[in-house]
């Protein structure tokens, strides 16, 4: 159980927008995905969306999206969606280009895919990748489905999705 310390610094990371967990990979919350002069002001130009339906969060001009219709449910399968986003975000950063990775509140379901990248890149487990990220963002928590299947896909299958 969290003291009341912990509990407003873990606030404070769900009311800010989005943190950059490594050079131009953002994560962060419907607030920063749906916020057109948020985004403009980051040069953010590309964005997976983790939503239960796209029409929770509006598109703008000028940024390319991907789509993942999800709910945060410990049931839902997310390890089918990692493969087109891990390339998609892979792809753009390997281009030098911003992108954010965001869900509703930018704690479950976009947290997961932003492990998934990192375990794929540096080969590192779920542990290790949770880790690196709750560093910048301290408020996630994958939910426990989510945990299960990306301990279950491990880093080197991960990897593979970026090529």
């Amino acid at each position: 159980m969290m003291d009341d310390f912990e509990f407003e610094e873990f606030m404070s990371h769900v009311e800010t927008p989005m943190h950059e967990i490594e050079p131009n990979l953002y994560l962060g919350s419907l607030m920063a995905g749906g916020n057109e002069q948020f985004l403009r002001e980051y040069s953010i130009k590309y964005i997976v969306q983790a939503l239960d339906c796209s029409s929770d969060s509006p598109q703008f001009d000028g940024i390319t999206y991907h789509f993942i219709a999800i709910e945060d449910s410990p049931m839902e399968d997310i390890s089918k969606h990692l493969p087109g986003a891990l390339r998609f975000i892979h792809q753009h950063l390997l281009e030098g280009e911003k992108v954010l990775v965001h869900c509703q509140a930018g704690v479950s379901r976009s947290a997961s895919i932003v492990i998934a990248y990192l375990m794929g890149k540096y080969l590192i487990n779920f542990a290790q990748a949770s880790n690196v990220v709750l560093q910048k963002r301290k408020c996630i928590f994958p939910n426990l489905g989510f945990q299960k299947q990306l301990r279950e896909i491990g880093e080197e299958r991960l990897n593979l999705f970026l090529r």
